[in-house]
Formats: structure tokens, C-alpha cells, sequence
């Protein structure tokens, strides 16, 4: 079919398809959103400018700009608060103390008159002194309620642009009346203390709340999502500081025993440069009470160096002898450091963290940061059972709906009920998995290991990968000194991998593999090629390859397994396959599994097959598909360049795809000559498929794009798949199907009647209706299990359908896919595919090894088989494999 012109079709997304009821039943599932009632006729938008009249107080009142405009918000709020009787007493009007106003009734007498100014009198700053200042109040906008109304039942004559605004104001509205409610820290945060998780670490996890207006199909939403935060549960910093450091000190103790027992030399547990980089972050910004004054600090840093070689300013006083002689107070401990405040009137020396308590009755207050090495108590505190969670929502939903009542919401017709609402859904059947069934290569389907809703299987006894990669070529590089005990662990670590390699039906020829042992780290590219050259000589097939390299490697250093992959990629083009000392020494089976379904994938293997069901949904070879995926990642890394990952299939069932790495100019979300690269995918396709079969259809999945970003992706990517399909023959036309992908998203569901109290929904749970986009054919579905707290759905919209797919069809396909994980026996939140890209996205960070404006840039007037489509360079051995596992 002819590309039509994006003036008249591509700008227009596919509209919602009715629940086939026919298709299935349904079961009612329970949300975090809640319905609101929007009775106001208007809301009026004004941009506020607060100007500081009187030049001479300028620093005493608040920050100003050079043209007298006051920043400061609170103060900005003060002053507004006087200025609005002047323009109208008897309406009601909202500032949100930065720049905009809102009102349900004009404030001027003609809404047109562009604005207006009030002078007012306001006593602030540290002087005291009366100051004027003129509030200006600028007709922005009038939104109709009506317009969004009609936006919801599904007309497309409503702007996206006017929808989202409306939507921002009535944010703003809702946000400020129901923050009352909650423990308010500052910076639009709110807390609750409901249902608590206590934890012996230093922190407690309460619930920081967050709402957004929702416009849904027939109705308004309000929705409500929770988050855990840590709130210190000590009133001593020095306290906090031995619990935030207890579990970190005892894993570097044991970490030092075992270096001992390698022969290796030990070092100090944790050194005080760790120490300040590590517990810092976590108190800065925290207030307390400091000894010998009656205000409240600010915590800004920790010193350099230890209180015991701390001195007074000036007068060189030791801080020890400073303390005892002017408030009879020992500093405690002398060897850590000590806080540096903020506040103006804070003792001229440093406090030891012995004397800073917390202030107020309970003497909390949010943890800044959560430390490394406290991020799994953190993660497994604040992963509750889904009932608890579901109950913190409806708690919060309930303080929300206790504003209803307030004149505010009142003077803005706005009404949110006070219980989370209720939608139907569907639970999709899982495909069928299909492995192979010991040697004679029969294949079988796999038994879920936790009922049929569960998304999770076992490997069983005899049950073999259904594609074996074989591996005849290998190394082991092990980054250390070959001390002690570490060659024995090493050998016997190798012996149980490829007994678990074996047992999976992976042909290992090369047992016994050489091991090479590097003590300089200075010269990885030199490293990872002799282990090359020593892999060849050892396999006795020098006319072949090194398959893989496999690295050993001390402790977590990203800046080492960065290295080790871009020489490997970059350079040298062999596989890599990485694991940790403290892996070697486990021999943990689910461990080694995994890696050993990961080499297999590198090497061209598969794990199982996905067929289809009653359903359907899977690929075949009956209608030739080709899966895309893209995904951008910013990063900070080589100037803050923004890293671009594009995966295609192929092979006809989607299993195993190509990747092409981008480099972007900073902050850039569409991808750069796109058809060049679609080109170069469907020649892959072409040749990876026998040559012959060209796809008849394109599904592309595209992460990472916001609503304002939609019609980009339709402008700019879209109209360039069809320029690749014209690249590789200009009568050449699939049917394109573009689905964007989100699971940056609040939207939870909790499974009601029998299953309720259960746990999570269902694997397979799909839910198309109510509060889904109410204007583009969209759909949540649950692909996965969560093992712990609460599963979290992907949200996708379908942006273009030329293959007119049923909401049956496409989200049963987008199940199967999601099956289709490899390395890990049980199905994933989204399509492989997008899993590909993100790992892509992050080996290309790995391999920015230059600035951006030193590489080299596309062209299309490179020739055809030059490669130009690789702007982050990829060894040529290994460019069309799943290097990126």
C-alpha cells in the first residue's frame, strides 16, 4: 500500500475498538484512580509577575531578578495574598506562587483587556520595613469544561494541547487543596505515616503521595500513586551513622577475610573519603538543633577531615577543647567527621554528629539518599503485599475526597469520590512453551510452575534449550592475583558451568578451557586479545574465531566491565560473558543457568519457542513479520550525548534480532536517519531468512515517549519506515503497525471478588476500558509476575495500524512476545524486543569512546555495504548477533 500523505492520515491515530465481549470473559479488577465529577463552567488562567517597587530593599525582601521581579515563592505568595482583594474580593482565585493564577470567574471586567496591575504594601525581609510592590495579572487562557468533556466521550476536535493544559490547571487546583491533608516536607512532597514499615536500619518507609488528572474514556479521573520513602527513625547522627554503615562494614570484613584466605593483601574496612562520599548525601538538607543556640541548622556537607583535627577558626582551638570548655559536651567519637551548616547563625565550627539531634517531638525527617549497600532492605522494607498497598491508595484517595467539602474545590465545581473505581478486564491465556525433550531433539511444551496465570516455568530434568549454539573456541580471563585458594574455586567453578551447560543440550566441544590470569588492568585491549589468541591455540581450530572470552572479575567496577565490553565489541570482536569473584565462589545454580542461557542466545542458540494458542498471536512463517524496536537513552557520558538502541528481527518468529547503536546530540528523543537503518534491517531480514522472504509486515515498538512527543514519532519515524521499505524497492509496501510503549506510569490494579487478598492479578490481565485514552486505541497489560509487591502493568497505544489489527490480536501477540526473554524462564513486563533495546542502549554508553562531534555522521551518500549505519562502531564479527545479552 502507498505511504499516504502525513497531512491527511498519518496525523491521525486509530480510534479505540469496542471490548469484544465475544472474545472472552471478563473479570472486574480494581484501580487507583477515582472519579470526578466536573461541574464548573470555566477556568481562567493568568500569569502572575510580582514586581518590587522600592529598589533600595530589594535584597532585604526577597530574591529579585534585574528587572525587580521577586522569586522567592513563599514571598511571591504572601504579597498575592494581599493583591487579590483588589482585583476581586468576592471570587475565588488560586496562585501556585511561581507564575500562574487560576479562577473559576473572570477577575477583570472583560476577560480580553490583556492585564491588569494592583499595587500593595507588604512588611518582609529582615529589615521590617514596609515595601511596595505591583502585582500584574495577565489574561493567559479560559478553558471550557465542556471542551473536555466532549474530549472524553471521544471527539477528536478538542487540541491535544488544549486537553493537556486543562488538565494541568485542574492538577494544580486538586494538588493545592488536598496537600492540607498530608505531612507536607517542602519541595510538593507529601507524606503519610499510614501503615507504616518499620525497619531496624536507621529509616522507617512511609508513603509520599502524588495525584494527576486522568481524562478517560466517558469520565474524569484523579489519579493517586504512592511511593515509598525512608524517614529517619533516629534522633542522633551518630547513631544513624552506625546503623547506615553496620551491614556495609560487616560485608567488607568478610570481604577482606576472603582476600586473606586468596593470598591477597588486605586493606582498611572502609576509608574516610567512602565514609564522607557515602553517608553525605543521605543527611544533606537534613535540619537540626544545634548545642549553644535555640535555632534550627541546615545540614550543607560533612568535613574533609576527622573532629580530631578539626580547629576553631582563628583562634586554632582544638574542637574537642572548644566543646568542653564552652558547653561542658564531649564530641564522641573523634574519628569521623563532623556536619558544616547553612544557617546564618550557626555555631563559627563544625558540630560532631553526636551533637546533632533532630528537632521537634518524633524527630523525623526524609533520608536524602539511600545508600548502595542499603538499597535491597530499602527495596525489600518498601515492597508490601499488594493488599497493603491497595489499602495506603484508598487511604490516601479518602483524605483527597475530604477536600470536596472545602470552598475552594467547591468555587471550581470539582467533586472526587472518595472510592477507587472499578473496570472490567480480561485475562489472556499464555502461549504454549516449547523446549526440547532429551537428546533425540523431541520437542514438548513446558508445564508452568505456578498455575497458568503465574507467567513462570521450571526447567525440568532432561528438558534441553530448543536451539544449542556450540561452543568450541573459549578462554577465561580471571582479573586478579592467583593467590590462595582462588585457582581451585576458579577450575571448579568452570567444571560446574559447563556440567549445567551440558545438562541444558549447550554442545560444549572445549571442556577444559585455558585460563589466563591478568594482574595489570592498564592494558585491557592487550588482555582480552591474548586471551583470544590462547583460546584459538587451545581449541587446536585456528581457521576459526575465538567464540568467547570469559572474564572473572574482582568486585562491581563499571568502569572495568565498561572497558572490557568496548575492547571486546569495539576492537578485538569477540563475545564477553562477565560474573563477579563473589559469584564464583557461590556456585549458585539459578546463577549459573542464566549464564549459561545467556552465552547460548550470544552464540546463536534459543532458549524455548512460543507457539501459538486458541488465541493466536504468534508469529510464523504464514504471514512474514518483522519486529522492530527503539529506545533512546540520555546519558551524562562523553559530553551528555544521548544514546539511540534500534533492534529488527531476523527471523520469522521474532526470537533473535540485530541491533544498531546511535549517538545523538544532547536530549534528542527522535532518531536520526531512521530509514537508513530500516534499510539496512530488512537486508538483514532478507539474508538471515534464506533471502526471498521479505516481511509483509512491520511492527514497531517504540519506548520512552510522552504525549507531547506522539506526533514526532508519527512525523518523523513512521513516514521513515516507509521511505526504507521505497530504499529497498520502490513498489516494496508492508503494512506498518507502530505501538508505543510506557511503564513510567502510576497505574496499578488489584484483582476484586474471590481473588481479592490473593496478591497481584493474573498474568495475561489486560484492561481496555474506561481509564485508557478515551481518542487512541490503547490498553494496559500485566505480562509478568512481579516476586515481590506490586506488579506493575505497560501501558500501550497504538499510534498507526496499517495491519488493522483487533484489540484481541495485537495485545496476545504483545503477550507471546513478552515471553520471549531468553535468558530467564519466565515471561518479562514488555515485548523482548524492548528488553534488547535498553540493554543496547546500555552497551552503547560503553562504547561512546569519542565526543560527539568527532564521529563520524551519517550519510546517504555512503555507499550501500559500507556500514554508515553504525555510528557507534561494532566489530564486524560480532555486529549481527545478540552481542548486547
Amino acid at each position: 500500500m502507498e505511504a499516504p500523505p502525513f497531512s491527511e492520515e498519518l496525523s491521525k491515530y486509530p480510534r479505540p475498538p469496542a471490548e469484544d465481549s465475544s472474545s472472552g470473559e471478563t473479570t472486574p479488577v480494581q484501580t487507583n484512580y477515582s472519579r470526578v465529577e466536573l461541574t464548573g463552567k470555566h477556568i481562567y488562567v493568568y500569569q502572575v509577575s510580582v514586581t518590587n517597587l522600592d529598589a533600595r530593599t530589594n535584597d532585604k525582601v526577597a530574591s529579585t531578578t534585574s528587572d525587580r521581579q521577586v522569586t522567592d515563592p513563599q514571598a511571591r505568595s504572601e504579597i498575592f495574598i494581599k493583591a487579590q482583594a483588589k482585583f476581586s474580593s468576592k471570587r475565588y482565585v488560586y496562585f501556585d506562587g511561581k507564575e500562574y493564577a487560576y479562577s473559576p470567574r473572570s477577575l477583570h471586567k472583560h476577560w480580553t483587556s490583556g492585564e491588569e496591575s494592583r499595587e500593595v504594601t507588604h512588611v518582609g525581609g529582615d529589615s521590617g520595613l514596609p515595601c511596595q510592590f505591583q502585582v500584574t495579572l495577565r489574561a493567559l487562557r479560559k478553558y471550557e469544561s465542556k471542551e473536555l468533556l466532549r474530549y472524553c466521550d471521544g471527539s477528536d476536535e478538542v487540541p491535544d494541547s488544549y486537553v493537556q493544559g486543562f488538565l494541568f490547571a485542574l492538577d494544580e487546583i486538586i494538588r493545592s487543596c488536598s496537600k492540607r491533608q498530608f505531612l507536607s516536607t517542602g519541595g510538593g512532597r507529601w507524606l503519610s505515616s499510614y501503615r507504616p514499615v518499620v525497619t531496624p536500619w536507621g529509616f522507617d518507609v512511609w508513603w509520599e503521595y502524588r495525584l494527576t488528572m486522568r481524562a478517560g474514556r466517558g469520565a474524569l479521573f484523579v489519579n493517586i500513586g504512592a511511593k515509598a520513602v525512608p524517614v529517619i527513625s533516629v534522633g542522633d547522627l551518630a547513631e544513624l551513622s552506625r546503623l547506615f554503615f553496620e551491614k556495609k562494614v560487616a560485608a567488607l570484613q568478610q570481604q577482606q577475610q576472603r582476600r586473606s584466605n586468596d593470598g591477597q593483601p588486605k586493606g582498611s574496612v572502609i576509608d574516610l573519603k567512602t565514609w564522607v562520599a557515602s553517608f553525605e548525601p543521605a543527611i544533606r538538607g537534613l535540619q537540626v538543633h544545634v548545642p549553644g543556640t535555640t535555632s534550627i541548622a541546615t545540614i550543607a556537607k560533612l568535613s574533609a577531615q576527622p573532629a580530631s583535627q578539626l580547629t576553631t577558626p582563628g583562634g586554632g582551638e582544638s574542637l574537642a577543647a572548644y566543646y568542653q570548655r564552652k558547653f561542658n559536651l564531649s564530641i564522641g567519637d573523634p574519628t569521623i567527621p563532623c556536619a558544616i551548616m547553612t544557617s546564618p547563625d550557626m555555631l563559627p565550627v563544625a558540630v560532631p554528629l553526636s551533637l546533632c539531634r533532630l528537632p521537634g517531638e518524633d524527630r523525623r525527617q526524609v533520608q536524602g539518599v539511600v545508600a548502595p549497600w542499603q538499597h535491597g532492605d530499602f527495596v525489600h522494607a518498601s515492597a508490601v503485599a499488594p493488599s497493603h498497598r491497595h489499602d495506603v491508595l484508598a487511604h490516601g484517595m479518602r483524605m483527597v475526597a475530604k477536600c470536596g467539602d472545602a470552598p475552594d474545590l467547591k468555587a471550581f465545581g470539582i467533586r472526587i469520590s472518595a472510592t477507587l473505581a472499578s473496570v472490567s478486564a480480561r485475562v489472556l491465556d499464555p502461549p504454549r512453551i516449547v523446549m526440547q525433550r532429551g537428546s533425540g531433539g523431541k520437542s514438548e511444551d513446558v508445564v508452568g510452575s505456578g498455575g497458568s496465570g503465574s507467567g513462570c516455568w521450571e526447567i525440568g530434568s532432561g528438558q534441553r534449550v530448543v536451539d544449542s549454539a556450540q561452543l568450541r573456541s573459549w578462554a577465561v580471563v580471571v582479573f586478579g592475583q592467583p593467590g590462595g585458594q582462588q585457582p581451585a574455586l576458579v577450575r571448579a567453578f568452570i567444571t560446574q558451568y559447563v556440567k549445567v551447560c551440558v545438562g541444558l543440550g549447550i554442545d560444549v566441544q572445549q571442556t577444559e578451557p585455558p585460563i589466563k590470569y591478568a594482574t595489570a588492568w592498564n592494558d585491557i585491549a592487550r588482555v582480552i586479545e591474548e586471551a583470544r589468541q590462547l583460546a584459538e591455540k587451545s581449541s587446536g581450530e585456528r581457521e576459526r574465531r575465538a567464540q568467547l572470552v570469559f572474564c572473572i572479575l574482582p568486585f562491581n567496577s563499571v568502569a572495568l566491565y565498561g572497558e572490557i565490553k568496548r575492547v571486546a565489541l569495539t576492537l578485538v570482536g569477540v563475545q564477553t560473558q562477565c560474573v563477579q569473584m563473589s559469584n564464583v565462589r557461590a556456585h549458585n545454580p539459578r546463577l549459573l543457568t542464566s549464564v549459561a542461557l545467556k552465552m547460548n542466545v550470544k552464540l546463536g542458540g534459543f532458549t524455548a519457542n512460543v507457539k501459538e494458542n486458541e488465541g493466536g498471536g504468534a508469529l510464523g512463517e504464514e504471514i512474514p513479520t518483522m519486529v522492530i524496536s527503539a529506545d533512546v537513552n540520555h546519558t551524562t557520558e562523553a559530553g551528555g550525548m544521548s544514546v539511540a538502541a534500534v533492534l529488527s528481527s531476523t527471523d520469522l518468529r521474532g526470537r533473535r534480532y540485530a541491533g544498531t547503536v546511535l549517538q545523538h546530540p544532547q536530549r534528542m528523543e527522535y532518531i536520526e536517519n531512521f530509514d537508513a537503518i530500516i534499510r539496512q534491517s530488512l537486508r538483514i531480514f532478507y539474508r538471515s531468512t534464506g533471502g526471498g522472504v521479505k516481511p509483509m509486515r512491520i511492527i514497531y515498538y517504540r519506548d520512552g515517549v510522552s504525549d507531547s512527543q506522539m506526533q514526532m514519532v508519527k512525523q518523523l519515524e513512521l513516514a521513515a519506515i516507509y521511505r526504507g521499505c521505497r530504499l529497498i524497492d520502490p513498489e516494496y509496501r508492508p503494512q506498518v503497525t507502530v505501538v508505543l510503549v510506557r511503564k513510567r506510569h502510576h497505574s496499578r490494579f488489584f484483582p476484586l471478588g474471590d481473588a481479592a487478598g490473593a496478591g497481584n492479578c493474573l498474568v495475561g490481565t489486560s484492561v481496555a476500558a474506561e481509564v485508557v485514552s478515551p481518542l487512541v486505541f490503547s490498553f494496559y497489560l500485566l505480562a509478568h509476575r512481579s516476586p515481590f509487591g506490586v506488579s506493575k502493568p505497560a501501558y500501550y497505544l497504538v499510534l498507526h495500524d496499517d495491519c488493522g489489527f483487533g484489540l484481541e490480536e495485537i495485545r496476545r501477540m504483545t503477550l507471546n512476545l513478552s515471553y520471549m526473554y531468553p535468558i530467564v524462564t519466565r515471561s518479562v513486563a514488555m515485548p523482548a524486543a524492548l528488553y534488547y533495546a535498553h540493554r543496547l542502549t546500555g552497551k552503547g554508553r560503553l562504547q561512546l569512546s569519542r565526543a560527539f562531534n568527532t564521529l563520524p555522521h551519517f550519510t546517504k551518500k555512503g555507499k550501500e555495504d559500507s556500514g554508515s549505519a553504525y555510528l557507534v562502531p561494532v566489530h564486524e564479527a560480532v555486529r549481527d548477533t545478540m552481542y548486547f545479552m
